[in-house]
């Protein structure tokens, strides 16, 4: 009777065929790769630190677009419509734009005049600041109470009510306050718009098309900063592949196939992309309470407004273990995994050319035929061209970069020992560190065409405030134009105020306001600029024979000085052709006799007015503000005209005086809070460019931590697998600063090699960008060097803080070997 015998399983056939088989294999993987003892858990916990860096950071970018509607949804919340006059009511009130600066910063806000007891209340406020009171935000309450705020201080003695809550402030860091005023204290609204009347406050939230060329800032800004985080999450996949391939090695001796090797690896990526995961949730959690006090930008950023979006963080999510097999697969193409070890040593064939500058060229086509000049929103497709060619440009950089470094160490000879060990070490295997590299030579392309496409494309979202302010001011000294609303016979104690700030160069103010023909209608007839003040005043604007009051003077600007117009007036307007106007280098000027109208910028005329028969036409000086403009003494005017202009002064500004501006505010606002100082640099900036602004510095200052973390992590992965290389070489009598340098050396060259490759590929792309925005070429190299000494500055920072790993590597124990 015979015996059935069993049959048996093939010696390869570890876990069966089939989906279960192959769910068994990866869990032998994830086994490996938490089961070799303390070093697997440490090549584990690598891949983890450095793909959770990569998680936290994607998650921060699946934010920004809450981030910026919350923002945007509380300062719709509490701005007003600038022209509304409701109905005076009960619950109604006075409201009108406040704004004031010290130390460089801008400090927002409003007055308010309730009508009744029951007015609105912006969001943020339980009530209204009354007469003499204000509520501050929490970052302008502690600014107040330092000592660098003690001159905005002085310019706000108003009793601190309250503070702003969340729901009324942009942002923590922003700075804001309602000022509050007595009724009858503000102006009934009026043509000019400055004070309006309203019973509710928010706005719907403007729905105005983004800019092409704002669109191309927001696209590389996105792909820029994206792109490195992926490259190094890839990079950081592939920490630990050398004690991988052994291990799987070990597991082909005992009977596994390379396509079972494969599913094993897959599954050691995946525990490691799994622990990213849970390592980058845990980083994004923890920093978020964080964000408020490390944002220093603009009005920062409120934790909780930090909230991935839930589309991108699943894109996110799921993207990072795919790409974690993807990059593990492609990584054992060239490996052979045989039984009795690793085949990767022999000499590997060189690195074709060809099909690495294809990938920079096609995204360069993408970007040729794409033109954003126009001012309304570009369509889905053109955006999707436009990120497409910005993409295939960058991830040049990180193709082209193994070909260009091998082509170098092909050429590099001997040297110091230092420079001998570490060019050996990256012709025999320069993978890692190359990986590395190249995730931070696309940071620095990336970085180099955004700062040349945002500093040429500035100037088309700033402008200069709607004031001309003349030049004149002597060297080392700014000339100021201060504008108020009071009444023109206050133009002498506001000039007093200015000279008596402590260092002031020159001061002159006077009762401005526009005289027109054709009954006020500047439309429909010629007009210009009107100052009144004393004789002393006047002959800082114009070159006087003689003067007393009651003299009028028209001012005629010299034929080869500046055209300029009385600040706050409309601009010279010769119009249809009016008798009595005579025309001037500057425009046209009342002759005397001429009957015109006097009125001020944006009110109703003032009433009418003959010029003198014995006016005299002088010329305006240019070392001072220069107009074509009638000069007229107090006297000269008919009564109760004077007080009805508002006024207009100059204050030259020494450059080197301490808190001069600051000073300066002070004394204006002793005589009208709600005057304006401008300078030279008063720039207005789009909103949304300031946001887009405020996005890139965020992203660029967290990219370049990333890079220092990858090189850090990347570097201390290297030698903890070259261990007993360098016990070995300590053994011999090498020196702990050779190796030191050699270390330094081996990351060096290749970004040196990087940083060239990036500087180019960078300054092209910048350069098809801006022909893309139709704006001229240029380079500003002053930002491209510092580009380039930040990526130098973190390999040398990164490798000074992984000496210390080294030091403890080079022991003897070392040597050991299990």
């Amino acid at each position: 009777m015979s015996t059935a015998t069993a049959p048996t399983r093939p010696v390869g056939d570890l876990t069966g065929p089939g989906p279960r088989g192959w769910l068994t294999e990866l869990l032998l993987g994830a086994r490996l790769s938490l089961g070799g003892g303390r070093t697997a858990w440490l090549r584990t916990a690598m891949t983890g630190l450095g793909v959770g860096l990569g998680v936290a950071l994607l998650l921060v970018a699946a934010a920004a677009p809450s981030i910026l509607a919350d923002r945007d949804h509380r300062r719709d919340a509490r701005t007003w419509i600038s022209n509304a006059t409701a109905a005076r009511t009960d619950a109604t009130v006075l409201i009108r734009a406040y704004e004031t600066r010290t130390h460089g910063k801008i400090i927002d806000g409003a007055v308010v005049a309730a009508d009744g007891a029951h007015p609105p209340v912006p969001p943020g406020l339980a009530a209204l600041p009354g007469p003499g009171q204000m509520a501050v935000s929490p970052a302008l309450a502690r600014l107040l109470d330092s000592p660098r705020g003690s001159l905005l201080a002085e310019r706000l003695p108003y009793q601190r009510v309250a503070e702003i809550g969340r729901a009324g402030l942009a942002g923590p860091n922003e700075l804001y306050v309602y000022l509050g005023a007595a009724p009858g204290a503000l102006p009934d609204p009026g043509p000019a718009g400055e004070t309006a009347r309203i019973d509710h406050f928010g706005t719907p939230p403007a729905s105005q098309p983004v800019p092409q060329a704002l669109t191309v800032l927001i696209v590389v800004i996105a792909v820029a900063l994206l792109m490195p985080i992926g490259a190094f999450t890839a990079t950081a996949v592939r920490f630990g592949s050398d004690a991988r391939d052994r291990q799987l090695a070990a597991v082909r001796l005992v009977g596994a196939d390379p396509w079972m090797a494969r599913r094993i690896a897959t599954g050691g990526a995946l525990t490691g992309a799994f622990a990213g995961l849970l390592a980058g949730a845990a980083l994004f959690a923890a920093s978020r309470p964080l964000a408020e006090h490390v944002i220093p930008f603009s009005t920062g950023v409120y934790a909780g407004d930090i909230r991935p979006s839930l589309t991108l963080a699943v894109i996110a999510v799921a993207a990072v273990p795919l790409a974690a097999v993807a990059v593990t697969l492609f990584s054992l193409r060239r490996v052979v995994i045989e039984p009795l070890g690793v085949v990767r040593r022999g000499r590997p064939a060189r690195r074709r050319v060809a099909w690495r500058v294809l990938l920079p060229l096609l995204g360069l086509a993408l970007l040729w035929p794409v033109h954003a000049t126009g001012t309304r929103a570009m369509s889905g497709t053109t955006t999707a061209q436009l990120a497409a060619g910005v993409v295939l440009v960058l991830a040049g950089v990180a193709v082209l970069l193994p070909w260009v470094v091998e082509a170098a160490l092909r050429r590099l000879g001997g040297g110091p020992p230092a420079w001998q060990l570490a060019v050996r070490r990256l012709q025999l295997d320069n993978a890692t560190t190359v990986r590395a590299v190249a995730a931070i030579s696309v940071a620095v392309s990336g970085a180099i065409a955004l700062q040349m496409v945002f500093t040429a494309a500035e100037h088309r979202f700033t402008t200069r405030a709607d004031t001309t302010i003349p030049t004149g001011a002597e060297p080392g000294t700014t000339r100021l134009l201060i504008q108020t609303d009071t009444p023109g016979s206050t133009a002498t104690r506001l000039g007093q105020r200015l000279a008596g700030v402590a260092g002031m160069s020159r001061v002159w103010s006077f009762a401005s306001g526009t005289v027109s023909g054709a009954d006020g209608d500047a439309d429909s007839g010629p007009s210009g600029g009107l100052a009144v003040a004393g004789c002393a005043t006047l002959r800082t604007l114009a070159t006087l024979p003689s003067c007393a009051d009651g003299d009028v003077f028209l001012a005629a600007e010299p034929v080869t000085g500046p055209r300029g117009a009385m600040p706050g007036a409309p601009p010279l307007s010769a119009g249809p052709a009016a008798a009595g106007w005579i025309p001037a280098p500057g425009g046209m000027l009342p002759g005397p006799g001429t009957r015109v109208t006097v009125g001020t910028p944006g009110a109703e005329s003032l009433g009418a007015w003959t010029i003198p028969a014995g006016a005299r036409t002088v010329p305006a000086l240019r070392e001072t503000p220069s107009y074509t403009a009638v000069l007229a003494t107090p006297g000269a005017l008919p009564a109760g005209v004077l007080d009805a202009l508002t006024v207009t002064a100059y204050a030259d500004l020494p450059d080197d005086l301490p808190d001069g501006l600051d000073r300066v505010e002070n004394a204006v606002a002793a005589v009208d809070p709600f005057a304006t100082v401008y300078g030279r640099d008063a720039d207005l900036v789009l909103p949304l460019f300031g946001q887009v602004r405020m996005v890139m510095y965020v992203g660029i200052v967290a990219v370049l931590a990333l890079i220092g973390a990858s090189l850090l992590v990347g570097i201390v992965e290297q030698l903890r697998e070259r261990r007993r290389v360098l016990a070995v070489l300590v053994a011999f009598g090498a020196r702990g600063r050779t190796l030191a340098a050699s270390v330094l050396w081996q990351t060096a060259v290749p970004m040196a090699l990087g940083v060239t490759v990036a500087v180019g590929v960078g300054m092209g792309l910048g350069s098809a960008l801006l022909r893309l925005v139709g704006l001229p070429t240029s380079f500003d190299w002053a930002n491209i060097a510092t580009v380039a000494a930040t990526a130098a500055g973190a390999v040398l920072v990164t490798t000074a803080a992984s000496l210390p790993v080294l030091r403890r590597l080079m022991r003897p124990d070392g040597l050991r070997t299990e």
